[in-house]
């Protein structure tokens, strides 16, 4: 389930409400997929209220009627609203504010990568979510995330999610694949630690016509549509985006599937070939 279906679904439950006043969300983390489309969904309704850290315990306190405000303050160590960029947290109702307990993510210190400052190139759907945010970035030491990308660089709205999700301390791009590019090949990020992300592998394809060398391409995520093949679990392939990935592949670019850290790589084009 992408973005634009967690938003849908949200959409249709707030249609249901009586009060709009009520609405409220609590997810699980806060750079997770639900907790971003609940950002954008909270962009076109600024009543609604949305929090991080759902665990049983607060499930269980919610169900059984306890008020949302004596809930968190019982899971203040885990839960907190989240807010959208810019907007002062004054606002929220002093009897529900919830102070975060997490220490911001402090990357290595930037111009002290001699190598080629794309540390990992990753296809995931979901763009900056729990994994990348919490599990991948830490691993990889980014000191930027690059999102490269046609349609969001003109979407205020998803620019702001993205800008919300990102982990202290980090640095966020987003570009299209053209001004990717012309950025990468001019040395604007040397010495850094990028880790590119696309949701769409053509974005890849469209920076290895334009002159950047890729090395290798992590298929992390992509969503099912329609004509799409199911290869793995969090991978669903269309034909477009097969004849991309033969074209990396021809262009030398190492492609692999691994959905966190700690998984064993496997190679993407053997997974192609054996649900052929």
């Amino acid at each position: 389930m992408g973005l634009a279906d967690l938003i849908a679904a949200y959409e249709a439950l707030f249609a249901k409400e009586t009060d709009p006043a009520n609405f409220q969300i609590i997810t699980d983390i806060p750079n997770g997929s639900p907790a971003n489309a609940a950002l954008q969904f909270k962009h076109k309704h600024p009543g609604v209220r949305v929090f991080s850290g759902l665990s049983l315990g607060l499930a269980l306190a919610l169900a059984t009627g306890t008020p949302i405000a004596e809930a968190l303050k019982e899971s203040q160590a885990i839960a907190k609203e989240l807010f959208l960029k810019g907007e002062s947290q004054a606002e929220a109702p002093a009897d529900t504010a919830v102070t975060s307990t997490e220490k911001a993510f402090v990357p290595a210190p930037e111009n002290t990568n001699t190598g080629d400052p794309l540390i990992n190139v990753r296809v995931d759907a979901r763009l900056i979510h729990g994994q990348v945010a919490t599990m991948w970035t830490r691993t990889l030491n980014a000191t930027r995330i690059m999102v490269v990308d046609d349609q969001i660089v003109q979407s205020e709205v998803q620019k702001m999610t993205l800008k919300t999700a990102v982990p202290g301390g980090v640095h966020l791009s987003i570009l299209t694949p053209s001004g990717a590019a012309k950025r990468i090949l001019a040395g604007n990020y040397q010495g850094q630690r990028v880790f590119v992300i696309v949701r769409n592998p053509k974005a890849l394809q469209e920076m290895v016509e334009a002159g950047v060398t890729l090395k290798a391409v992590n298929v992390g995520n992509i969503s099912m549509a329609a004509g799409a093949k199911q290869i793995a679990k969090s991978v669903a392939v269309t034909p477009d985006n097969i004849a991309v990935f033969d074209y990396l592949t021809k262009h030398d670019v190492e492609l692999y599937h691994q959905m966190v850290p700690n998984d064993q790589k496997v190679a993407f084009n053997t997974l192609l070939k054996n649900k052929a």
